[in-house]
């Protein structure tokens, strides 16, 4: 256990001390404080939240996990399935006695399809999720071609040139949001982008999204008050594919906000902080009143 910057904890158990696959993690806030457990979506880490969730501190008890294969988490040898993911998520939330009190999941990208995985599986206490840019795809097919005109790193991964494609998605969504996400993409969620392994990267990539449909286990989660949060401008998950989801799920709510792509937490965080903290604040008795209501479209909202 090492005391980071702000008040962050950081726990990286030895080896020898703590059990396979041990997850990663920082902590910060309220320890009496009701839990919010964050995931980070592919190739990101628990810095992706670090730095910006600082506010909730004084009323929430934080918890960031390094998904497994990311971060500073163990990266096994092995197939990274959403069950994986699924599992691993599960046996920390565990090891960190959160089971006997009702847990917020917030989840960004994959981190909401993990979110939603583990919401079917152990949905006893789920007391609420927040999912922002939640990818949504009909086969694999349409999958890959988002992930190949949306994502300038997917193409590097497929060994073409980016910086043609990096120019080309800048004139498609416009300087002001490229220049957006160059000035406010902290330098440490850059840093960590790149701790993980090829293995790690790949095998996430075509399990958990290339080849995954959300359709498949959405049935499945209980209806506990969801709130989505969607960029209208995102490229890699296209706001059309969620804009509908409250229609067919009642206890959804989706937030739409204009003028930002797939990481609208970090373009656009003081909106996204403030509608953490009016859906949280939300007594779970009243999560009736606004079923079947479709919620008004955000505009703008820059920090």
């Amino acid at each position: 256990m090492i005391k980071g910057p702000r008040g962050w904890t950081c726990f990286r158990v030895p080896s020898i001390m703590r059990p396979p696959n041990a997850l990663h993690y920082v902590e910060a806030g309220d320890r009496e404080g009701p839990p919010l457990l964050f995931l980070h979506g592919i190739t990101g880490s628990r810095r992706y939240w670090q730095k910006k969730t600082r506010p909730l501190c004084r009323d929430y008890r934080l918890i960031l996990p390094d998904l497994l294969g990311f971060g500073l988490s163990p990266k096994p040898y092995l197939e990274y399935t959403i069950e994986v993911f699924r599992d691993s998520v599960r046996e920390f939330v565990v090891e960190r006695n959160l089971t006997d009190r009702p847990l917020t999941i917030i989840g960004h990208s994959l981190g909401g399809l993990i979110a939603l995985e583990y919401a079917a599986r152990y949905a006893a206490h789920v007391r609420r999720m927040i999912l922002l840019s939640l990818p949504r795809f009909s086969d694999p097919a349409t999958a890959h071609a988002l992930f190949w005109r949306g994502s300038p790193h997917y193409r590097r991964l497929l060994n073409e040139h980016s910086l043609v494609e990096t120019l080309s998605q800048m004139k498609r969504s416009g300087l002001e949001i490229a220049l957006r996400y160059l000035l406010r993409f902290p330098w440490s969620v850059v840093i960590d982008s790149h701790k993980f392994t090829f293995k790690s990267l790949t095998s996430t990539l075509e399990h958990c999204l290339l080849n995954y449909q959300v359709d498949r286990i959405l049935p499945a989660v209980p209806p506990v008050p969801t709130l989505l949060i969607h960029g209208e401008q995102d490229s890699v998950a296209p706001f059309d594919h969620v804009r509908h989801l409250p229609d067919i799920y009642p206890h959804m709510r989706l937030r739409a906000v204009g003028g930002t792509g797939h990481h609208l937490f970090l373009t656009h965080t003081a909106l996204c902080l403030d509608l953490f903290r009016e859906f949280l604040a939300e007594d779970s008795r009243l999560a009736p009143a606004y079923t079947g209501i479709e919620t008004p479209r955000v505009q703008g909202g820059s920090e």
